[in-house]
């Protein structure tokens, strides 16, 4: 190493940070204290390589929000064995909204990058001159990956070296250990009958050169005495009624009985993690650091390095699949998941077939949303009624409360006279949401509107954004005469309800849908095909029967309420009742923490 560069050892020798004159002072007290914060990674695969950080250019003040920064560096050089050395540029800073995601970083970035400073990790001593270390870069938002290394294979064999050393007993054991690992990295030779009868039993868990890791860390970022440590799997932090069912969910737990741990399974710019990162430990983003192979694995190393107590799953596809590796390990770990829906065609029933048809083995219990859900999993599929819990998502009703929402902000906001009748849609612009059959009603009830005689305008106005927002744009430029207006989605739906006079949603298929909940504690009629288990919450006149002709029958059964504000009222009014007596996310919540306990005394 040169002599101008000065080594020194933060929280564990077999890690060295390198900082030196070449790249400025040494490590100002506020990053001292904010890698002390983090997680420290060792030696561990692929040769017993020791891995350095260095430190370029570092401004005085640490970065906040940044927990677990050098773990899943740690994992991006584990599990990109074709690169040395991973880099988090400064210039960027730590955006909690934004995951990480592999793209490339041209030239000019790279000056940046060095012009402003960095943390890197590497995977062998990063400097043997003063060049240069990014000789070439992939930026992964705010980590980067620089410099090729060639690809060795994890080595199962001990060194003569060593050999000479050990006595017989020590060589015996050394090489059972040696030889069930390598029975694990090495694919089975099966029959043709064996593996159609017995995929799951036979099937290996991880990528066959990939060593089980294991990481140094931090010992106050692992011990949560006398809290239990739970790890929230979900599929992206986005909007979507599972999403924010998740979502709630981890703000609810008590955080002095629960550490929270949350993963997401899908690159995506996770807007709602803003919502959770006071309520939980960490959270990882996986696809910004790990490959598809890898996500199997990495899900067993934080249950194990975060004594995780109880897994819950939320639509998160990747954790199912990492479940027979996680067993594998953890047999008495509780493994829970919430069902939603049954889907149509061509995704065959979704995550609800999917975790009755090929995970049951692992999990031990399943929260479904809905009575029709349990049917479908104890008919279907024969599972035992005492592994099925019914939690109804249900609503806040103190947050949607008309009285704590001002009326005419959307109105105001799109120049919607107060006079109008205004009716609604609000979801994704997709085939489920059946958006364009809201716009056949509203071309039957606006002709209808004018036979009557009706003074007053009638709007119709469509939230929300998705794939078929441009067919619905020339299905409204077609709908001449039918006042039809878009606007995007929203963070806060409260003034939609609020404001609106009716719902009309003509899904194709729903489990049960939150905005159902949502609109009757709103004290706002709403109008749904009767699917999934929309007849569990909504009164039997605001079912419309799914099939032809649907735009017809909607507005026939809406028809009524267009024209007597008082049916109005008084339907909304019943329904926000039904609601603070039948569906409270109190309920919700005290009824899942019953759960969890429930299954944590069973471990």
């Amino acid at each position: 190493m040169p002599s101008q560069i000065k080594t020194s050892v933060v929280e564990s020798p077999s890690v060295r940070c390198v900082f030196g004159d070449i790249f400025g002072a040494d490590l100002p007290a506020r990053w001292q204290a904010f890698l002390a914060r983090q997680t420290v990674p060792i030696s561990a695969v692929k040769g017993g390589n020791d891995f350095y950080f260095n430190y370029a250019q570092l401004p005085e003040q640490a970065p906040d929000g940044a927990s677990n920064l050098l773990e899943q560096m740690t994992w991006a050089l584990l599990t990109h064995p074709d690169y040395d050395q991973v880099i988090w540029p400064l210039s960027n800073s730590i955006d909690n909204s934004r995951p990480l995601c592999l793209v490339p970083l041209k030239n000019h970035g790279r000056r940046s990058v060095m012009a402003s400073g960095f943390i890197g990790l590497s995977r062998n001593e990063p400097h043997d001159s003063g060049r240069s270390p990014i000789p070439k870069t992939l930026c992964f938002s705010h980590a980067l990956i620089a410099g090729k290394t060639q690809h060795t294979s994890a080595r199962l064999s001990l060194s003569r070296h060593l050999k000479n050393k050990l006595s017989p007993e020590q060589k015996s054991f050394l090489k059972r250990k040696a030889d069930a690992l390598r029975e694990l990295m090495t694919p089975p030779k099966i029959t043709r009958t064996q593996a159609t009868e017995y995929p799951l039993a036979l099937a290996k868990s991880w990528h066959a050169e990939f060593i089980r890791p294991d990481l140094a860390l931090n010992p106050k970022l692992t011990v949560h005495e006398p809290r239990i440590p739970v790890l929230i799997a979900t599929h992206w932090l986005e909007l979507g009624g599972a999403e924010k069912f998740a979502v709630d969910l981890v703000k609810a737990l008590p955080k002095e009985r629960y550490a929270v741990y949350v993963t997401t399974d899908i690159a995506s710019f996770n807007h709602w993690q803003t919502d959770i990162i006071e309520h939980v430990e960490a959270v990882f983003h996986l696809p910004g650091f790990l490959p598809d192979h890898a996500v199997p694995v990495f899900y067993e190393y934080l249950i194990r390095s975060r004594h995780i107590r109880l897994l819950h799953l939320h639509h998160a596809a990747r954790a199912y699949d990492a479940l027979r590796h996680i067993r594998r390990f953890h047999p008495r770990l509780q493994i829970l998941d919430s069902l939603h829906i049954v889907e149509l065609p061509p995704n065959d029933g979704g995550y609800a077939e999917a975790s009755a048809r090929r995970f049951e083995a692992f999990i031990n219990h399943h929260h479904v949303i809905s009575q029709f859900l349990k049917n479908f999993l104890t008919q279907r599929w024969q599972i035992q009624d005492n592994k099925i819990s019914v939690i109804y998502l249900n609503v806040d009703s103190h947050y949607f409360d008309p009285e704590r929402v001002a009326k005419g902000q959307i109105r105001h906001a799109l120049n919607i006279p107060d006079q109008a009748c205004l009716v609604g849609f609000l979801g994704r612009f997709s085939a489920q949401k059946q958006p364009l059959k809201f716009i056949e009603a509203a071309q039957l009830l606006q002709q209808r509107w004018q036979q009557s005689g009706a003074t007053r305008p009638l709007v119709f106005l469509m939230v929300g954004s998705g794939l078929l927002e441009s067919e619905i744009k020339r299905a409204i430029r077609r709908a001449r005469g039918t006042t039809i207006l878009l606007h995007p989605q929203l963070q806060d739906t409260r003034p939609v309800y609020r404001d609106c006079d009716v719902l009309m949603m003509p899904s194709a298929n729903e489990g049960l849908a939150l905005v159902s909940y949502e609109a009757m504690a709103m004290q706002t009629p709403i109008f749904f095909t009767d699917v999934g288990a929309q007849s569990e919450l909504l009164p039997a006149e605001f079912l419309i029967d799914n099939s032809a002709p649907l735009a017809k029958k909607f507005a026939d059964a809406m028809w009524p309420y267009l024209i007597d504000a008082e049916k109005r009222r008084h339907a909304g009014v019943t329904m926000r009742r039904h609601i603070c007596e039948h569906h409270t996310h109190e309920q919700t919540i005290s009824q899942l923490l019953a759960l969890y306990e429930h299954l944590l005394s069973q471990a």
